[in-house]
Parts: C-alpha cells; sequence; structure tokens
C-alpha cells in the first residue's frame, strides 16, 4: 500500500468535490512562503495564513459529516471524531517541524506508527473507504493478512469480526516489531505473526527498502521499487499456510501478489480461497501487463473480479498508483472442503 503514490490517499478527494484536498492547502501554505535572493524564508501575511487555516478547517468539518453520513452506524460518531482529530494534528505537523505525532486512537485501541501522515492516509484507505471488507461465511473467518505493516488492517479485521482467526505477514523486522507491540498492546487474540514474506519460493529473498522511512508501506522484494537499500528476508510460499478454507486472502505485498498468485494456482491451493483482496502495482511491473495476467488466472480459477480503486492503463504505459482488484467465488464453485 504505497500511500506516497495512491491515488486513494486522501480519502477527502472522494469526500469532497473539490480539487483541493486539506494536504494540497497545507502544503501550499507551508510552500507558499517566497524565498528571495537572500535565502531568507518569509511568512505570508497573517490574514492570508488565517483563511488559508479557515478553508482547511472547513474541509475538514464538511469530511467529517460526509463519513458520519456514509460510515457504518455503529462506526459513524468514532470515524467522524477521529477524522477531526486526524485533520487537527496534520495541521499541526505542517504548522511547525515541532509537533511529532507517533501513535492515534482507533475504537479504543492505540496504534503506533512511524510516520503520522502515513498512518492518516492508511487509515483512510481501510477504515473511510473500506477496501477490504468482505463477507464471511460465520463469525470466525479465517483470513491471510501478506502485508500486515504495523497492524491497522488487524485491527479493521478485528474491529469487523472479533473472533475471526488471522495469519499476519510482515517481512520488514521493523515494521514487524511495531506490528508486534500494537498487537500485544491492543490484546488482540486470534492472530498469529510472521516476520516472512509471502513470495513465489523459499528461502533468502532480496527485501529493498529506504532506512530514513523506517515502516515505509513502499517496501518491496521488487529491485523497481528503486529503494536504496537491500537486505535480505525470508520468503515462505502461502500454500503451505493453507490447511482449510480461507474466507479472505488479502494481498498487499508490493509487488509480490503475482509469485503469490502463481505458487496458489500452480498448488490448486487458490481453490481454497473464498475472497481475495489483491493490490496490483504497475510501476513494479514496468515490462509486463500484469493486470490481466492477475485477472484471467483470478476467473479461470472460478472467481468474478471487480475494482475497488484504481484504474487499469495501457500495458507499459508506466502508471504509478495500485489496483485494488477484489474477487469473489462464484456460487457455483464456493465451498471447498478438505
Amino acid at each position: 500500500m504505497s500511500t506516497q503514490t495512491d491515488s486513494r490517499a486522501g480519502f477527502l478527494r472522494e469526500a469532497i468535490p473539490s480539487a483541493v484536498t486539506p494536504e494540497a492547502e497545507l502544503v501550499a501554505g507551508a510552500s507558499a512562503a517566497a524565498v528571495p535572493a537572500s535565502g531568507v524564508e518569509q511568512r505570508p501575511p497573517f490574514p492570508v495564513r488565517a483563511g488559508r487555516a479557515a478553508v482547511f478547517a472547513g474541509r475538514a468539518l464538511a469530511e467529517a459529516c460526509r463519513v458520519f453520513r456514509t460510515a457504518p452506524a455503529r462506526d459513524r460518531l468514532g470515524l467522524a471524531l477521529l477524522v477531526l482529530r486526524m485533520r487537527a494534528k496534520h495541521f499541526l505537523i505542517k504548522l511547525s517541524p515541532r509537533w511529532r505525532f507517533r501513535s492515534e486512537r482507533l475504537f479504543g485501541w492505540t496504534v503506533e506508527c512511524f510516520d503520522y501522515y502515513e498512518l492518516l492516509t492508511t487509515i483512510e484507505i481501510i477504515f473511510l473507504a473500506r477496501e477490504y471488507h468482505f463477507e464471511p461465511r460465520n463469525s470466525r473467518p479465517r483470513i491471510l493478512d501478506c502485508g500486515s505493516n504495523i497492524g491497522l488492517s488487524l485491527l479493521f479485521f478485528k474491529r469487523e469480526f472479533p473472533e475471526s482467526r488471522i495469519d499476519a505477514f510482515e517481512p520488514d523486522p521493523q515494521a514487524f516489531s511495531l506490528l508486534r507491540r500494537n498487537v500485544e498492546r491492543n490484546s488482540l487474540r486470534g492472530i498469529e505473526l510472521h516476520n516472512q514474506a509471502v513470495a513465489g519460493s523459499e528461502g533468502p529473498r532480496d527485501f529493498f527498502r529506504d532506512p530514513r522511512r523506517p515502516g515505509s508501506t513502499a517496501m518491496s522484494l521488487r529491485e523497481e521499487c528503486r529503494l536504496p537499500r537491500r537486505e535480505t528476508v525470508e520468503g515462505v510460499l502461502l500454500s503451505g499456510f493453507i490447511h482449510e478454507d480461507v474466507d479472505l486472502l488479502k494481498l498487499d505485498v508490493e509487488g509480490a501478489e503475482l509469485e503469490v498468485i502463481e505458487d496458489l494456482d500452480r498448488t490448486g491451493q487458490i481453490r481454497r480461497v473464498r475472497q481475495i483482496v489483491v493490490e496490483y502495482h504497475p510501476r513494479l511491473f514496468p515490462e509486463r501487463d500484469g493486470y490481466s495476467w492477475l485477472r484471467q488466472t483470478l476467473e479461470g480459477n472460478g472467481f468474478e473480479c471487480e475494482i475497488r480503486s484504481g484504474e487499469p492503463g495501457p500495458s507499459g504505459s508506466g502508471a504509478l498508483h495500485p489496483i485494488t482488484l477484489y474477487a469473489r467465488r462464484r456460487a457455483a464453485t464456493a465451498g471447498h472442503e478438505a
């Protein structure tokens, strides 16, 4: 979930029909100060800054109202207040670098993070846009969460289905450490954590990350991500973890999605999966139309597919934004049993 290049990052783009988001407003406000030849930064006049702040506050309030109207009934007040709180903190961050936030309260849970803006945009995608929503068979769905990062997806699943049984995979040691802390701090049960990368082969795998941005959602097994540091992580085959029918496979693995689906298709374990939410990253496959292959493979295995966000471009077009594809097994092919 590369929020820094993700067209979904900023739920306000859907919440308010405006070309300018609060983020853009703040960035503009922070960077609008002219820097003369002397190199001394000049702040805009107070009325200008006050006007920008008022616009930002108004749009944030409108966003909170939109969330209150559209969110599930039991969550609408909590999410609306969360939006206002996050926007206020984001405003302070842009106002002065001395403001630093490293946690947020969410439905009674406390979530620690590395970067507050990335936390904000991820909450928007998961809790406001609800991209991981699915329909389980019962109150104890079996979930495979691949690419758990610091655990926001786990909080979403536990909010929706408290008795869900989850295997969570996160290869980055720093993100995994914070993931474990968030799970333990909030006493989340029924979750098994794996500090491994799901992939198309077992054993050591190259893993690319940016040491300046710990826990970044752009980390990848693929060199095309262009992150500066190469490390080694343990790769595992997801097919080896499927011993019963799976209600949801959530696959957000920054470029490993195709090889994971290839493994499940080759081993036949994909037939035990009922629903899939997979994020495809076209910028990591500049020479391949991976989206068409992915969709054809899923449909060939009995799934109906729909796009939840993003838009596939022509092959080789160099599209930047990820595509979130939701796949649901057709009724006639559902219910594979061991």
